[in-house]
Parts: structure tokens; C-alpha cells; sequence
């Protein structure tokens, strides 16, 4: 006989089979839908963890693209034209993939080349030759500044505008008074104090905006404004035709020495300052395009793939919506006394003979159509001739239209 087990004094009755055995499947089917539940978990799991280290991948490999297709350049603050050259060389890359021209606000002079020596980043900038003759002679930055530098290209030469009322007739006659440069254009800042140092001449340099200090000129307060750019300026050529102002000349002196060059300005670049038919001699400085000089780095392969890029786009500044100046760039103009990067020296070597091979070929031709077939054959002497008298009227025959030769 069973002994039935009681609480409490009551009696608990035994539960019976099919109640038992439908708790037991409840219990099961709720462990399988746990564990089931925990297996989607985990597959899910799996999943966004694969799709996650996906994700990162694609943009660990977006930003080597990014950074490896970047050059950071050193130009100047918006408005001044070194920020404007910048601007117009990254738009002639646009196209690129392989090549982005990021500008960098800069503030000019001795600034931007102390930027470039030291500052983590940064590939390339602008620097007026004066600034680099100066800190080589002065040691500015240490010593053996061409063995730490090496340079892309000159650019275009910027001339300096001295802004004067109608009594101001030489620079001497700025002597002792206040010279007014934009506050933001360091390169004229530099340019004006360096040559006012070169030349002897004792004046308080001021920063002032160009347009609050026209009206000082005009009335003496101020004995100029200087003004730094690849003639025409917009704003010089906007000034009144009223005589109350003038462009003061400034002929070349030995004195200023490395980084000046004579240059001129003439009635058609101003005319309302300047009267039909004349001229009137000023200075320019070069802008030259400098990196430092590194080798087999990140930065030296960046600017590797962006020389020929930009030697290759140069037709495109050229065009007539861009400034007139680029048009004046030599690239084989060489600066005395530095080292051409590189990838420089190699893309004008290769300019240079595919240009010689098809002269001759073109010299070749223009022989044949001359001299026609069975005519005896020339002497060395002769042919050298023909050939340089060919080259010289090729030379003339594709130069720019209504451009003539301009100091």
C-alpha cells in the first residue's frame, strides 16, 4: 500500500501522467525557444560584428586614399593673390583622383617659410624669392636652407604697386611717413620693409585696408599704399581717373639685389593712372613653388605624382578665364643657387627632347616640301642654317596673338 506524503496536514494527491507530460513538453519547447533565441542572437551577432569590421575596413582604405591623393600648400589669407594662385593650381587638378590641392591660409614673408621648415603636414608653398634670398643670407631659419629646400617651379613675377598722391614724385620723398600694406598680406609687408632696408630709406610701415588708406593718400596722412600682385590689380585699376593719385616708379636699382626684377606697368594695364602710350618702371618679385627637401617620404611621393599633373595643367591656366599672368610661367627658368625637386628636372629632361624630336621632325618635313625630290643634298653648314632659321620661325609663328614682349 503507497504512503501518500502530507503538508500541513493535508494530503497532496498525486498529479496525474498527461499533466505531467505536458508540463515537461512546455518546459522543453521553452528551453528550445531560449536556445533558439540565444543562437539568433548570436548569429546576429556574428553578422554586425562582420559587418562592422567591413565598414571600418572600407574606411581605413577611403582615408589612405584620401590622404595619400592630399597635398597641403601653403598660400596666403582669401583676397591676397597667393590664395588666388592656389585656388586656380587645385581647379586645374580638379579631374584627378590620383591628386587634391588642398590651400592653406598663410600668412605670408618669412611666415610661410618657417611654416613650411617646421609645421607637421605640410607638402608644399608659396614663397617670393626675396623671402627665400633673405633667410638663406640671414641664416633666419639655421643655416644650409638650399640643402633643406627644393624647388617646383617659378612662377609668375608680382609686381609692386606704390599707390602715391600726385605731389609724390621718388621714393625719397617717403621718407620719415607712413606706408600703408593690407594687414593680411604678409609677402608685401616683407617686400616693402626689405626694400626700403635695401635702399636707405627711413619710413613707418603701417597696416591699414587698401580702401581705408586711399582716402589717407589722397590726403597725405599716409605717403602710400603698397600693393603686392600679377598686374592688373582689380583694385588699383578701379581707382579714379581724377589725378588725385598716382603709380610711383620705382626703377631697378642694384641694391635690391637676388629676388628683384625691373618690370614696368603700362597705360593699357591702368589707364586711368597711366597716360596712352607711356610706361613706368617698377619691381617684381617671383613667386616660387617650394617643398622641403625630403626624400622617399610620403610627402616626397605626393608631390612626385602631382609635378607632372600640374607641368600638364598648366595649359589649362593659361586659358582666358584665368589671370593673364600665367601665361608669362617659364618652367625652365631656373633659380640660381637651389635644387629642382626631382620629379621636376625629369618631366622637363622628357619636355625638353620629345620638343627637340618633334622640331626636327617638323624641320624634316618642311625640307622636303622646299626642296622637293632629287635636289642635291645640303652641307652641315647649311643645314645648320635652315634649322636654326627654322626654329626661329616657328618660335615666332605660335607665339600669343596681340601679346607682345612685356618687361
Amino acid at each position: 500500500m503507497t504512503q501518500m506524503s502530507t503538508c500541513h496536514g493535508a494530503t497532496a494527491l498525486p498529479m496525474p501522467l498527461g499533466a505531467r507530460l505536458r508540463r515537461r513538453a512546455q518546459h522543453g519547447l521553452r528551453v528550445l525557444a531560449t536556445l533558439l533565441l540565444q543562437l539568433v542572437l548570436l548569429l546576429a551577432g556574428r553578422e554586425a560584428l562582420a559587418q562592422s569590421s567591413k565598414d571600418l575596413a572600407q574606411q581605413r582604405a577611403l582615408q589612405k586614399k584620401l590622404n595619400d591623393a592630399a597635398l597641403m600648400i601653403l598660400a596666403g589669407h582669401q583676397g591676397t593673390t597667393y590664395f588666388t594662385m592656389a585656388r586656380d593650381i587645385a581647379a586645374a587638378l580638379a579631374g584627378s583622383d590620383d591628386i587634391r590641392l588642398i590651400a592653406m591660409d598663410a600668412a605670408g614673408g618669412t611666415e610661410s617659410l618657417r611654416d613650411l621648415l617646421f609645421l607637421r603636414g605640410v607638402d608644399l608653398a608659396l614663397v617670393p624669392a626675396n623671402v627665400l634670398v633673405d633667410a638663406n643670407t640671414s641664416a633666419t631659419f639655421g643655416p644650409g636652407l638650399p640643402q633643406r629646400l627644393t624647388y617646383i617651379t617659378h612662377l609668375y613675377g608680382e609686381e609692386v604697386h606704390f599707390v602715391v598722391g600726385s605731389a609724390v614724385r621718388s621714393l625719397e620723398q617717403l621718407r620719415g611717413r607712413k606706408i600703408a600694406v593690407a594687414p593680411e598680406d604678409g609677402n608685401a609687408e616683407f617686400t616693402v620693409r626689405d626694400m626700403l632696408r635695401r635702399l636707405k630709406v627711413e619710413a613707418e610701415v603701417i597696416r591699414v585696408a587698401a580702401p581705408d588708406a586711399i582716402d589717407d593718400v589722397r590726403s597725405g596722412e599716409i605717403a602710400a599704399l603698397v600693393l603686392t600682385g600679377g598686374k592688373p590689380l582689380r583694385f588699383v585699376a578701379g581707382l579714379p581717373k581724377d589725378g588725385s593719385l598716382r603709380l610711383l616708379a620705382l626703377p631697378f636699382a642694384p641694391a635690391l639685389g637676388d629676388g628683384y626684377s625691373p618690370s614696368a606697368f603700362r597705360s593699357d594695364d591702368y589707364p586711368a593712372l597711366i597716360p596712352a602710350g607711356e610706361t613706368i618702371d617698377t619691381i617684381s618679385v617671383s613667386a616660387v613653388l617650394v617643398a622641403k627637401n625630403t626624400k622617399l617620404d610620403d610627402s616626397y611621393r605626393r608631390i612626385a605624382r602631382f609635378v607632372p599633373a600640374f607641368f600638364g595643367g598648366l595649359s589649362e591656366l593659361a586659358g582666358p578665364q584665368r589671370h593673364p599672368k600665367w601665361r608669362e610661367v617659364n618652367l625652365a627658368a631656373p633659380l640660381a643657387g637651389w635644387s629642382r625637386f626631382s620629379a621636376a628636372e625629369e618631366w622637363l629632361a622628357q619636355a625638353k627632347q620629345e620638343q627637340s624630336a618633334s622640331v626636327q621632325r617638323s624641320f624634316e618635313a618642311f625640307l622636303s616640301m622646299i626642296r622637293g625630290p632629287g635636289a642635291p643634298p645640303l652641307s652641315p653648314s647649311q643645314r645648320k642654317e635652315l634649322f636654326e632659321d627654322f626654329v626661329k620661325w616657328t618660335r615666332k609663328s605660335i607665339a600669343t596673338p596681340n601679346q607682345p614682349e612685356r618687361p
